[in-house]
């Protein structure tokens, strides 16, 4: 078994004490435990709780790049985190972090195809704070263009299980909602073959 799928393997089975098998295996994740989160959107606690859940909120039977994304999705948060005291931020956080997941994949020989679809997940996954949106019907051109990607469905599936990993976030799963809907909107105007034709 090649190091990526032991790490897969034990993403898939969370048997105990696979936390700590996979932050040794990518010794990145060791700082996710010591960066904090602002409680009234991570009541879970640190980033390292904060991934663990969204790995675990991964169904048994999903695809492995969902186990990866999950994994890596808030790796940039050590590195842009600031605590001023009164507010913790991490801006840019997807950037770095998809920079940082590109070079762990790489690292561990996972393949560019795959590699290219988690680490684009990743640049992306706080897509939904920028665009704040309320319905369906307010996207432009532009968002829906980008709901027509064929790689957005997969993330939406991070964006569900990130969701479900926040515990206390006063939105809850409203954002996973929404853009589930854009996308069913635009799938049925026929944007996605039209995005797919070029």
């Amino acid at each position: 078994m090649r190091p990526f799928e032991a790490i897969e393997d034990e993403l898939r089975r969370r048997e105990p004490g696979w936390w700590e098998r996979v932050v040794e295996a990518i010794p990145e994740l060791a700082e996710l435990a010591s960066t904090p989160q602002p409680f009234q959107y991570h009541a879970e606690g640190d980033v390292a709780s904060h991934t663990k859940l969204a790995v675990e909120a991964c169904p048994p039977d999903c695809a492995p790049d969902l186990l990866w994304a999950s994994l890596l999705h808030d790796v940039g948060k050590p590195l842009t985190t600031k605590d001023d005291g009164e507010k913790i931020t991490a801006h840019g956080h997807h950037a770095v972090g998809a920079e940082i997941a590109e070079g762990i994949l790489a690292r561990l020989h996972v393949n560019p195809e795959r590699r290219e679809l988690i680490v684009w997940a990743i640049s992306h996954h706080t897509f939904h704070l920028s665009w704040n949106l309320t319905a369906p019907e307010q996207a432009s051109r532009r968002h829906k263009r980008f709901a027509a990607d064929r790689r957005f469905p997969f993330l939406l599936e991070l964006l569900r299980v990130d969701s479900i990993a926040s515990r206390g976030h006063p939105r809850g799963m409203e954002a996973y909602e929404l853009y589930s809907k854009l996308r069913e909107m635009v799938v049925g105007e026929g944007l996605v073959k039209a995005v797919e034709k070029g």
